[in-house]
């Protein structure tokens, strides 16, 4: 589940979506994958989610 950084709305992002994109930013593991909010554009982050390099990110 990934969560607006300024509204707060929740938004489910499979993932193996999530994963893709964590394999492909190989070269900054310290930020997880992040999304744009489709309702007010800004940044959505994962409310928790283990990475495909073994790091666990928490909003």
């Amino acid at each position: 589940m990934y969560i607006c950084t300024e509204c707060g709305i929740k938004e489910y992002i499979p993932r193996d979506v999530v994963e893709m994109f964590d394999e492909i930013d190989d070269e900054n593991i310290i930020e997880p994958p992040t999304f744009s909010c489709e309702k007010c554009g800004a940044i959505m982050r994962p409310q928790k989610y283990e990475g495909v390099h073994g790091i666990t990110y928490e909003f």
